[in-house]
């Protein structure tokens, strides 16, 4: 013990003696080792912050910091700080006082926070020990990893780090890149305890073939559940295949020789718009249950088809399933015909859609206008056969006729209902009874047979 006191007394009189020639010892004023402390009865100066400095080489001079001298420290060559659990670290770091209030750091800048599993890069930084800050410029990147451990990379041209708050704010031009989507925006502020990634000002979404935004966007980095308020909307490309007839000819000597015609399939580029109050959705092709799920006011507009209701949600590997609740109406260009109700189910791979609670119909003219309306229990549309089926109480109502049965099938290529299973019509208060009716609602043309029985002319 008396060789340490010793050794201390003769280092202290070389440090009077000879101020600016010996660097003090490369010991953290905060965090002196015990047996310094108990021994020489040093008091160890207390912080609400535990924090601790240290690197390979260390200067120390008395500079102006904000008007008042203060004591700084230069560090280099593999220069650190510690704040609570975190690590800031570069190639240089000027350190304000004793306490490390404030910290400058330069070049190859890190701040690694395992415990959120963060990671933060930069060619500049300055650490403020009271607010708890460190703040990045210089092409700043923000790392952080999902719960597969995959890597996200954000950054923007300013990004500050509250420690305390657990909360990373970026500012300015701000890319964020995953596997999944990269968003575009101006600023945005990642909540780590929470994994989310918070946008404001509609920033812009791009997903494989697909684009969004909305005024407001949430990310989270593990479920990677994305939801978008206000204003959402969304475009998705895609591609269908469509069958198309081809005349050959061959020129010869004495003229034009004409083949029959070939039918060959072509790709057909198509983009589908998908627009709402608010989105969520779990993008990830490798995800059967992966979704896009739009609420209030959802609409989807689409070249041979649009959708509307209260809530629209695209499920499936490539979101082509769908499941529709609430006033959603099904409006199909190409066949003409408006099929509505409060349950919808279309399963894309097999072509079927099914339609419950309080199905209607409405079979439109070219011009868009109501020739006949379908109500029943049940409708199913098979669209590989281009066949709707209505099942239970199915009541048609035209301009001047009503048709009740218990099952009607609708061909749409020769745009006629077969109605069957007891079926009457009602026209100028009369009744007629038969095997079968067809109907044809663009001609408002009905065709009566098998055994028709027109006694009684009430209904």
């Amino acid at each position: 013990m008396k060789y340490i006191i010793y050794l201390f007394i003769l280092l202290f009189f070389i440090n009077y003696l000879f101020p600016k020639s010996i660097p003090p010892l490369l010991i953290p004023p905060l965090s002196p080792p015990s047996f310094f402390s108990q021994d020489l009865n040093i008091k160890e100066k207390k912080s609400s912050v535990p924090t601790s400095w240290g690197g390979n080489s260390l200067s120390q001079e008395t500079k102006l910091f904000q008007g008042i001298p203060v004591t700084t420290y230069s560090l280099s060559g593999g220069a650190w700080i510690y704040h609570k659990k975190v690590k800031l670290s570069s190639y240089q770091i000027e350190v304000i006082g004793e306490d490390a209030v404030m910290g400058f750091l330069k070049g190859g800048v890190r701040v690694e926070d395992k415990e959120n599993k963060i990671l933060l890069t930069a060619n500049r930084g300055t650490y403020n020990k009271l607010e708890e800050t460190i703040t990045l410029e210089g092409r700043p990147i923000l790392y952080y990893y999902n719960a597969q451990n995959k890597q996200t990379k954000v950054t923007a041209t300013s990004i500050k780090r509250y420690m305390q708050e657990s909360k990373v704010v970026l500012e300015g031009g701000v890319i964020m890149q995953d596997p999944d989507y990269t968003i575009l925006a101006e600023e945005a502020v990642y909540y780590e305890k929470e994994k989310n990634l918070v946008v404001d000002k509609f920033p812009l979404i791009f997903g494989d073939k697909l684009f969004s935004t909305g005024e407001k966007a949430i990310y989270n980095t593990d479920t990677k559940i994305t939801t978008l308020e206000n204003e959402t909307f969304i475009a998705r490309l895609s591609y269908e295949t469509k069958s198309v007839n081809t005349e050959n000819v061959n020129s010869t000597s004495e003229g034009k020789e004409k083949f029959p015609q070939k039918e060959v399939e072509e790709k057909q580029r198509i983009i589908t718009f998908f627009t709402g109050e608010r989105l969520e959705s779990k993008l990830d092709l490798e995800d059967e249950k992966s979704y896009i799920g739009m609420f209030e006011n959802a609409k989807i507009f689409h070249p041979k088809f649009e959708y509307s209701g209260n809530y629209i949600k695209a499920l499936g590997k490539n979101y082509k399933d769908l499941e529709a609740k609430e006033e959603v109406v099904f409006l199909d260009k190409e066949n003409q015909v408006r099929l509505s109700g409060k349950l919808f189910e279309h399963k894309h791979e097999e072509d079927y859609t099914h339609i419950t609670e309080d199905p209607k119909i409405e079979f439109l003219s070219k011009d868009g206008d109501v020739n006949s309306t379908l109500h029943a229990f049940e409708i199913e549309r098979f669209g590989e056969k281009k066949e709707i089926i209505a099942r239970g109480n199915v009541t048609i109502e035209s301009k001047d006729a009503i048709i009740k049965g218990q099952l009607a099938t609708y061909y749409e290529e020769e745009k006629k209902i077969i109605i069957e299973g007891n079926p009457t019509l009602e026209r100028e208060g009369s009744v007629v009874r038969c095997g079968k009716i067809i109907l044809y609602p663009q001609d408002n043309r009905v065709v009566l047979s098998d055994g028709i029985d027109s006694r009684g002319n009430k209904p």
